[in-house]
């Protein structure tokens, strides 16, 4: 094989020098436990920066594909996967598997947002707000009065006293003491499993839901199962089932603006549901993410109904106002405070108040409910320009979606192999079968809507015309 030192121009510098390394690997030039070549020397054979070269063999560090020893460098993984030589050079290169280790790869790498129809979040410029450098000054001020102390277990008072409020009005009743800030939802997730749950468990998602979700849940040892779900909510009699054969804890769900479909609940199926949970003695995890892009937020949701008996609910503002402050806020049923509080504590002592005060500030402040309405507007409009475009390359826009982040397109084939034609071409996409459990091949693809272009639209339909 002739050695070339070029690199894929329809990527980032970085993810295209993983891409180049990677491909090495497949073909078995670096073998495992192979030294591969010092950051120096990669950069001057690609004539590219030190620097892109150490993002990106960090990158492959962080997804266990290399390893760096002090001292001596960076080494193939031992576990790395590989591909066997072929001896037909006009083989296709392959890329890695499309499982959530490569999608959490792509996502954090530098890939911008206009190809990355693929992504779980807005454009910085459809969230970006004026008063968040005011805020942040607001906060700076008051510092010495909190920055040296460990402050509240459940957090910062004002902002669970401001969700409180907020529950009010959407039909949820509960208080101050109930409300525990958390390092976004994420945390919530990871604890109330925790608590709910040992090794060898069974605990029901949705699916298609979240691939987050269920990959981190796996990654506790549980045994993760998937319920169908459709535009009314969870299958009922497959979910009988699920519950009859596995007896689980815990069934963990968006029920607003559901990822990815951006479905709703309907009324008579989360009665359903919650009939169930009572007769199995099992939990709700309500991830209620999506809550600022519903007009109005008067949508049904489990916790209204239950009012938080048998429902843990939780939300956040990492996609409606800045993904770094990490700030989410977890309602626990009555009986199950303390002991979250205490698994709290253990785990990091507390949130840092310096987030949930800008947070705070934001939230009580007209500018963050005004930013919001341009945001519900922007995705309206996004919604109504996919409704159109997509018949356009043969393609159906699901007839109940509602207008949230994204949109579930079913393609008519397998879109792994998709995904990764799409990469090779610099798109980042999520195919369908990362929304299982099991990893279970599908057609479907989630669509961002507000990172979706006319750009991509005319790749897919140029692709799935051959």
């Amino acid at each position: 094989m002739v050695e070339t030192y070029t690199l894929n121009p329809n990527l980032t510098k970085t993810a295209a020098v993983a891409e180049w390394l990677q491909q090495r690997i497949d073909w078995q030039i670096y073998l495992a436990n192979q030294r591969v070549p010092s950051v120096r020397k990669l950069a001057k054979l690609l004539n590219i920066s030190t620097f892109t070269v150490v993002q990106a063999y960090e990158q492959l560090v962080a997804t266990n594909i290399l390893t760096a020893k002090p001292s001596s460098g960076y080494y193939v993984n031992t576990q790395a996967q590989v591909v066997q030589p072929n001896d037909d050079k006009r083989v296709v290169v392959k890329h890695p598997v499309i499982d959530t280790r490569w999608l959490v790869q792509q996502v954090f790498s530098d890939i911008p947002h206009h190809r990355s129809p693929g992504v779980g979040t807005l454009p910085r410029d459809w969230i970006r707000n004026d008063k968040m450098e005011w805020a942040i000054r607001q906060v700076t001020q008051q510092a010495d009065s909190f920055i040296y102390d460990y402050g509240n277990v459940h957090g910062y008072l004002p902002l669970r006293q401001q969700l409180v409020q907020h529950l009010h009005t959407l039909g949820m009743q509960t208080n101050a003491d109930h409300v525990i800030t958390t390092a976004g939802v994420s945390q919530a997730v990871t604890m109330v499993a925790r608590l709910l749950t040992q090794s060898g468990d069974t605990v029901v998602v949705d699916g298609p839901g979240w691939y987050w979700l269920s990959s981190c849940l796996q990654q506790q040892g549980l045994n993760v199962v998937s319920v169908e779900r459709d535009h009314q909510g969870p299958n009922i009699e497959h979910m009988q089932k699920l519950f009859a054969t596995h007896r689980p804890k815990l069934y963990l769900t968006n029920s607003v603006l559901h990822n990815p479909t951006s479905y709703n609940l309907h009324p008579a199926r989360a009665h359903q549901v919650l009939n169930l949970i009572h007769e199995y003695d099992a939990y709700i995890f309500e991830d209620d993410l999506y809550a600022a892009f519903v007009p109005g937020g008067q949508v049904l949701r489990y916790a209204s109904l239950d009012q938080f008996e048998r429902v843990f609910y939780a939300t956040g503002f990492s996609k409606s106002m800045a993904s770094g402050w990490r700030v989410g806020m977890l309602v626990c049923p009555d009986n199950y405070i303390d002991d979250v509080l205490r698994m709290k504590t253990l785990s990091n002592s507390n949130t840092p108040e310096f987030g949930e005060r800008v947070c705070h500030h934001l939230w009580t402040h007209g500018e963050y409910r005004r930013q919001i309405k341009k945001v519900q507007q922007h995705l309206y409009s996004a919604h109504e320009r996919m409704r159109n475009a997509l018949p356009e390359i043969g393609l159906i826009y699901p007839e109940h979606t509602q207008a949230g982040l994204f949109v579930w397109v079913d393609t008519g084939q397998d879109t792994s192999q998709l995904a990764l034609d799409a990469y090779k071409e610099g798109w980042l996409v999520a195919p369908g079968q990362l929304f299982y459990p099991d990893a279970s091949a599908s057609s479907h693809l989630r669509l961002n809507v507000s990172t979706t272009g006319d750009d991509f639209l005319a790749w897919l339909r140029k692709y799935l015309d051959n």
